[in-house]
């Protein structure tokens, strides 16, 4: 069993940067990859078989991802979860066309999910599992989880005080980085990730999930949807 944690980015932008990976086994060892986005159709789509193709999952990973996996319900314009969280990212209740702020994030985060959901069948919470032990795909928000764990706000998280923080406090949970560079701050929210889905195994009572669930719409697309956080207790 592998604890994975994707720490996404805007496939639809010019230079597409690399999604950095986290892979975490049952003993808290942390490693590091990257993951590409498949290059886009010529109308800007990505294709389910693609994107299956380009993040692969095995049958017993549990996958966490820094992004979205679903719209907002019908009429609004932020999920629950975003703002109970204050998530910077603002998903609406339809499919954003890439160009502004976010909106390729958002698309390309989407579209993954749906993907891992319906050709990889890795199940998601409330629609697929009834509990957090039984579903292997959710969605994070590092920002959120850094803040449950008391990050100190001077600390940017790009910064090396910010970066030796927050390394720091996952190995205070137990992790094990490997030994070298400090990692990026994109490849600890990967981490971040990763934690939390092995906590879903490890420690479950120390996880919580915020927001509305999940549900799916006539026309077959994920709405609301909870995230996957720390538990304050």
């Amino acid at each position: 069993m592998r604890f994975i944690g994707w720490d996404l980015t805007d496939p639809h932008a010019r230079m597409p940067r690399a999604v950095d990976e986290a892979r975490l086994d049952l003993g808290g060892r942390v490693t590091f990859d990257q993951r590409r986005w498949p290059g886009p159709t010529v109308d800007g789509g990505l294709t389910p078989e693609a994107l299956v193709a380009a993040f692969p999952v095995g049958a017993r990973d549990v996958v966490v991802v820094d992004g979205p996996h679903a719209l907002a319900r019908p009429g609004a314009r932020v999920r629950e979860s975003e703002r109970l969280l204050r998530a910077p990212g603002r998903t609406p209740d339809e499919l954003p066309a890439p160009g502004l702020p976010f909106s390729g994030f958002i698309r390309g985060s989407v579209l993954l999910f749906a993907a891992l959901r319906a050709r990889g069948g890795v199940p998601l919470l409330d629609v697929d599992a009834t509990t957090v032990g039984e579903a292997r795909l959710f969605e994070a928000f590092p920002g959120a989880v850094w803040r449950r764990l008391g990050a100190p706000r001077l600390a940017r998280k790009a910064s090396r005080e910010g970066r030796e923080w927050r390394r720091e406090a996952l190995e205070a949970q137990g992790l094990t980085f490997p030994t070298g560079a400090l990692p990026t701050h994109d490849q600890l929210d990967a981490a971040a990730c990763a934690w939390l889905g092995w906590l879903t195994r490890t420690a479950p009572r120390r996880v919580t999930v915020v927001g509305t669930p999940l549900t799916v719409d006539a026309r077959g697309g994920l709405r609301e949807g909870r995230i996957l956080h720390l538990d304050a207790s």
